[in-house]
């Protein structure tokens, strides 16, 4: 896990954990808003660059995929 991003994945107990932007992507995700719509208002919100916010949403997700949450 990359603890240098502002968000983090964690498992404890057999449940996972959002943390910071990561609980933002998700409550879009699930509204059904799409991966660059997510990096956009990450990016205005944190204030980071378009491309790192879009990729940070794209890794976030790919992890939701691999443990089986989304």
């Amino acid at each position: 896990m990359n603890t240098t991003k502002n968000y983090q994945l964690r498992q404890a107990a057999g449940e996972y954990w959002l943390i910071r932007m990561g609980a933002m992507i998700w409550q879009q995700y699930m509204q059904g808003q799409t991966e660059k719509g997510i990096a956009a208002l990450l990016q205005q919100t944190y204030g980071i660059d378009d491309q790192e916010a879009y990729q940070d949403v794209q890794q976030f997700i790919r992890q939701l995929r691999e443990q089986g949450i989304i």
